[in-house]
C-alpha cells in the first residue's frame, strides 16, 4: 500500500512538473497585452492589430495554459514557430459580437477597441484569432508573428495606488478579481474607498466565492475621474471620468458599458487581474458583462448587489441570461437547431452535454413549472424561457441569480460551472 501510494505521489508532482516546465519553456513571467480593433458588421468581420503592450507579472493559471472550455466568441491560440505545438489558448466574447446581431450591426460598420492577455513568450510564436458565429462556425481573422526581440512592445507605467480588498492566495494561485472606479472626482474619496469594500462584501458573501475564499482575490484601483457621475447620452448627460463608461450602449437605455477597452487595461496594469469589474458611481440602475472581457455596474439604488455577482456570472462563468421578458437590442440570438455553448441554458438539440447529468430520475423534458409554495418549486430541470426569449430555449431552474434579482440565488449548474472557473484560475 506504501508502495502504491509513494508511486501515485510522484506520478503526480511529474505531471505537475510537466505543466511548470511547459511555462518556463515558453514563457517569461510576464503579462503581454495585444491591442487591436475588431471591425465590420453582421456581414464583414476584420481584425487589426494596434500595439503591444507589456504588463507586471503573469497572473493567470501557469498549469493549464490550454483553457478547457469555448464558451467565447473569440479565441486567441499562441503557437510555438519552431514546433509549430499550440502552447497557449484563451476565449473570449466582446462587445462587438453583440453588436452585430442588433439591428445597427446589420449594416453599419463598426470598429471596436479590444485586448486580450497572454503570458510573455521567450521565443517567437505565431497568433491566430479565430471568430465563432452564433452557430459555432469559425472564421480565422487574423495570423501573424510576434518576435520579442523585434517586435515593438510599449512598457506599462504604474498609476495608481492598489487596495487589497480580500486575499485568497497567490496570484498565480487564485482567481484575480479587480475592480476599476469610474465617476468617483477625488471629492468622492471616501465614497470610492466605501464602495470598493461594500461590493467586495457583496462578492465574497455570495456563494460560490464565500466557500472558495482562500482562491479568491479582491484588488481595487484607486483611480479619480475629472468629474463625478456617469455619462448618459439619453439625457444629454456627459461626465469626464476615467475610463469613459456610459449608458446607452447598443441603443439600450441600461447597458452600461466602457468603450476605451485599450485605455481600460492600462489603467488596470497596476495590478494582477484575470477579471475586471467596473464600479460605476451612479444612481441610474444599469450594468453589463462579457465573458472574459469585463463588467459593470453601478453604485447607488436598490440592486447593485444582485447586479455585480449577476454580471460576474457572465464575466467569469460564460453564463447566459436566462429572462426573457425584459427589452433587449440583439436578434436570433440562439439558433433554435444549435446547442447553445453556454453552460446554462439549453435548445435541448444536445441537452446531454449540458445538466441532463445533475436532474433527478424521472423529471420530465421540458418541466412544468409549479408555484413557489410546491414542493417541488426547488428541483433542476429544464424550464422553458431563458436567453431572451420564451420559447425554444430552456433554462435549468425556476429561480436563480441569472434569471430573475435575486441575490446569493444561484441554481445549481450556475454554481457549479463558477466553481469550475475557480478551480481551474487555482490551479
Amino acid at each position: 500500500m506504501k508502495k502504491t501510494i509513494l508511486l501515485l505521489i510522484v506520478a503526480l508532482l511529474g505531471t505537475s512538473m510537466a505543466k511548470a516546465q511547459h511555462f518556463d519553456q515558453y514563457f517569461v513571467n510576464k503579462n503581454l497585452r495585444i491591442n487591436y480593433l475588431h471591425i465590420g458588421n453582421l456581414s464583414s468581420e476584420t481584425l487589426t492589430i494596434d500595439h503591444f503592450t507589456a504588463g507586471g507579472e503573469w497572473s493567470g493559471t501557469r498549469e493549464y495554459l490550454i483553457e478547457p472550455n469555448h464558451y467565447g466568441d473569440i479565441m486567441i491560440e499562441v503557437f510555438d514557430s519552431l514546433s509549430n505545438k499550440l502552447i497557449y489558448s484563451r476565449s473570449y466574447s466582446c462587445l462587438f459580437t453583440e453588436y452585430r446581431t442588433t439591428e445597427k450591426g446589420e449594416l453599419e460598420i463598426a470598429s471596436m477597441e479590444e485586448s486580450v492577455n497572454i503570458p510573455f513568450p521567450k521565443q517567437t510564436v505565431r497568433l491566430k484569432f479565430t471568430s465563432y458565429d452564433r452557430r459555432r462556425v469559425g472564421a480565422v481573422l487574423s495570423e501573424s508573428y510576434f518576435n520579442p526581440a523585434v517586435t515593438p512592445v510599449q512598457k506599462a507605467h504604474k498609476q495608481y495606488n492598489v487596495m487589497n480588498l480580500h486575499k485568497g492566495g497567490k496570484p498565480d494561485k487564485a482567481i484575480d478579481i479587480l475592480f476599476i472606479p469610474d465617476g468617483y472626482a477625488k471629492s468622492d474619496a471616501k465614497l470610492l474607498k466605501h464602495d470598493m469594500k461594500r461590493f467586495a462584501s457583496y462578492v465574497m458573501n455570495c456563494s460560490p466565492y464565500k466557500e472558495m475564499k482562500k482562491k479568491v482575490n479582491i484588488r481595487a484601483i484607486k483611480g479619480y475621474s475629472e468629474e463625478s457621475g456617469i455619462t448618459q447620452p439619453q439625457n444629454n448627460i456627459y461626465r469626464k471620468t476615467l475610463i469613459n463608461c456610459a449608458y446607452n450602449a447598443l441603443d439600450l437605455d441600461r447597458y452600461l458599458m466602457c468603450l476605451g477597452v485599450w485605455h481600460l487595461n492600462d489603467v488596470a496594469d497596476d495590478a494582477p487581474y484575470d477579471a475586471i469589474v467596473i464600479i460605476c458611481n451612479s444612481e441610474k440602475y444599469g450594468g453589463g458583462g462579457i465573458y472574459n472581457f469585463y463588467c459593470t455596474v453601478y453604485n447607488h439604488g436598490q440592486y447593485p448587489d444582485y447586479v455585480i455577482v449577476h454580471e460576474m456570472g457572465h464575466l467569469i462563468g460564460g453564463l447566459a441570461d436566462e429572462y426573457y421578458t425584459s427589452e433587449v437590442t440583439v436578434q436570433d440570438f440562439y439558433p433554435a437547431d444549435i446547442e447553445p455553448v453556454e453552460p446554462n441554458v439549453t435548445t435541448l438539440v444536445d441537452f446531454k452535454s449540458k445538466w441532463l447529468d445533475m436532474l433527478e430520475p424521472g423529471t420530465p423534458i421540458p418541466t412544468p413549472t409549479c408555484d413557489k409554495n410546491d414542493p417541488g418549486f426547488d428541483r433542476l430541470g429544464a424550464y422553458e424561457g431563458g436567453g431572451y426569449v420564451s420559447k425554444g430555449v430552456y433554462r435549468p431552474a425556476q429561480h436563480c441569480t441569472m434569471h430573475q434579482i435575486r441575490y446569493d440565488d444561484f441554481c445549481p449548474v450556475c454554481k457549479k460551472t463558477l466553481e469550475e472557473v475557480i478551480d481551474y484560475y487555482s490551479k
